[in-house]
């Protein structure tokens, strides 16, 4: 019995370790798709991936009216480079971001939407994690106002925007 013992105890351990190895190991391995990659390039932490929430055909009428304005209003990128492709738009819930310490976001994290098309990413747009709803602007993926990124007013902005797209 006790020779049995002997035997079964190391196999046992065997087993058990070469299993939670093998479970660490597919851990580790863990591929991030190219939107989940942007965004932990940038530092932040990924809370929660929701997917894809919107898809829509950009046209420059789209690029005139809300919310399509305040989205594409924020970006690096000229949009008219996306007219006539397919956007992409996935949520993202973030930590260790600058709109975390925002006032009023009680969850101390972060709302990210990312932009993608030809299945690469463009940009994207943020705004904190509010429990209510909180009427503004979004901002840019960092955190940036659209006063911040663009250096103008409001007025004067939407103004050049308007005359640009319609």
């Amino acid at each position: 019995m006790n020779k049995l013992r002997a035997i079964i105890v190391p196999l046992f351990l065997i087993f058990l370790f070469g299993c939670s190895k093998e479970q660490i190991s597919d851990n580790s391995k863990k591929e991030y798709s190219k939107a989940e990659q942007f965004i932990t390039d940038m530092g932040y932490l990924i809370i929660s991936n929701e997917g894809i929430v919107s898809e829509y055909l950009l046209d420059k009428k789209l690029l005139t009216e809300m919310p399509y304005m305040q989205y594409w209003s924020v970006q690096s990128v000229d949009p008219v480079d996306y007219i006539g492709k397919e956007i992409t738009t996935s949520k993202f819930i973030v930590k260790n971001h600058p709109l975390d310490n925002e006032k009023d976001n009680t969850k101390k994290q972060t709302l990210i939407f990312l932009l993608e098309a030809d299945d690469e990413v463009i940009g994207g747009y943020s705004f904190p994690d509010f429990d209510e709803l909180h009427m503004g602007w979004v901002y840019t993926i960092d955190g940036k106002t659209l006063e911040e990124l663009t250096g103008e007013a409001f007025p004067k902005w939407s103004k050049e925007w308007n005359l640009r797209y319609k």
